[in-house]
Formats: C-alpha cells, sequence, structure tokens
C-alpha cells in the first residue's frame, strides 16, 4: 500500500487530503475537521460528497474523479517502482538484544 498524506493546518481548521494504492485497490478522501467532504468511489466511477443536509453543501468542481484517476495512475506507477527498487534490499535480521517471553494469559502488573 502506497499512501501519500497532506495536512494543513494553519488557523482553524484541518483540511486532509489521502491518496492511496495498491496492486488491486484505491483511495482518494479530501476531509475538512474530521469530516469527509468527498472521496472517489472507483467501483461506480463517480465522486462522493457525504455531507449531510444540515450543513452548507461543499461542492467540488467537475473533474475531480477524473484528477483522483489520474492520481491513481501516478500511485501505482510510483508503487510499481518503489517494489523494483525495493527488491534487492537485503533484509535485515538482528535478533533481540534478549530473549523474549510472551504470557499465555493476560497478565496485570502487581498481580500474581
Amino acid at each position: 500500500l502506497s499512501c501519500v498524506l497532506s495536512v494543513s493546518a494553519d488557523g482553524l481548521h484541518e483540511d486532509l487530503s489521502i491518496t492511496g494504492c495498491s496492486d488491486s485497490d484505491g483511495e482518494v478522501m479530501y476531509s475538512l475537521d474530521g469530516e469527509e467532504k468527498w472521496y472517489a468511489d472507483f467501483t461506480n466511477k463517480k465522486g462522493v460528497e457525504p455531507q449531510p443536509s444540515f450543513i452548507d453543501h461543499t461542492s467540488y468542481v467537475e473533474g475531480t474523479y477524473e484528477q483522483a484517476e489520474a492520481q491513481q495512475q501516478i500511485c501505482k506507477q510510483n508503487l510499481k517502482v518503489g517494489l523494483e527498487a525495493m527488491k534487492d534490499i537485503p533484509l535485515e535480521f538482528d535478533p533481540p538484544s534478549s530473549p523474549i517471553v510472551y504470557s499465555r494469559d493476560n497478565v496485570e502488573l502487581g498481580e500474581n
């Protein structure tokens, strides 16, 4: 999964944009102050504005869904390049500095 995350918190509001992809799936979403304003529904090939009826509705410009599709193509290409670049890097197998023992049962601190 590849993900690009951008956040702006100048002042009173927090604006968030998420673009993520995998070989088989993807997501593009915009939110404001923790509320989802728009997301790309790649199954139905359209943008969705899941805003409640009691607020002033914010609409996105025509072409936002097409831009999301283009972002997915870029994301998948970047993912492919990244996976290719990382395939020859050897994994580091650093053993723990001391043995680790995990309890079979839940343990509470201070109880026998």
